[in-house]
């Protein structure tokens, strides 16, 4: 009996040796999701009424982070229900790299935004830490922005508007130009002569 004890006791610790020593298993820590060529809708919790498409050359997914990673993005935009609960484009966005929060705001270092309404382009810039943000609830903000209209163009800091542009606050720096007889109109989202 003292020496099935024997030979159960040294199986167990020859057991417990082999797998001591074997190889650890990759960390679960950095894990996540890479996708090449990826067409990918946000439907914003804070903004029931957006839904953002975007296509990508690579998406990267940071379940830690809670974060997805848009890079080479081709084509973005948000997508708006009018009146009659119809999707209507409402604006563009082209960015080098775009960065979706675990509150699906959007995060980028510069990004260039047109929105359909009124022909605005604005190329909005980072500075130091300061991001670009595209907040679901509020609208955007950056610390330097240019914007191209038919009725004006201009560079500004300290931006902060929300989508429709009724509350946009910013700070204008000289040179600004204004047209009050633009020779261009916005007409369905394209610039015509007048």
């Amino acid at each position: 009996m003292l020496r099935i004890s024997v030979l159960a006791l040294t199986a167990l610790l020859l057991f417990g040796l082999v797998f001591a020593l074997l190889p650890a298993s990759p960390s679960v820590r950095g894990s996540g999701v890479t996708l090449s060529n990826v067409k990918l809708q946000l439907y914003p919790a804070q903004d029931p009424r957006a839904e953002w498409r975007f296509a990508a050359g690579q998406i990267s997914v940071d379940p830690e982070k809670g974060e997805t990673s848009l890079d080479q993005l081709g084509q973005g935009a948000r997508w708006v229900r009018n009146g009659a609960g119809q999707l209507q484009e409402d604006m563009t966005i082209n960015a080098t790299k775009l960065v979706i929060d675990n509150q699906d705001n959007l995060h980028a270092q510069q990004a260039r935004l047109y929105t359909l309404a009124d022909c605005s382009t604005f190329t909005l810039s980072s500075q130091g830490q300061q991001e670009v943000i595209i907040n679901q609830q509020g609208g955007y903000s950056a610390p330097r922005g240019e914007i191209v209209s038919p009725v004006q163009s201009g560079v500004y800091s300290d931006i902060r508007a929300n989508f429709d542009f009724s509350n946009f606050q910013a700070v204008l720096d000289p040179g600004a130009e204004f047209h009050t007889a633009p020779p261009t109109r916005c007409v369905n989202g394209k610039i015509q002569t007048r």
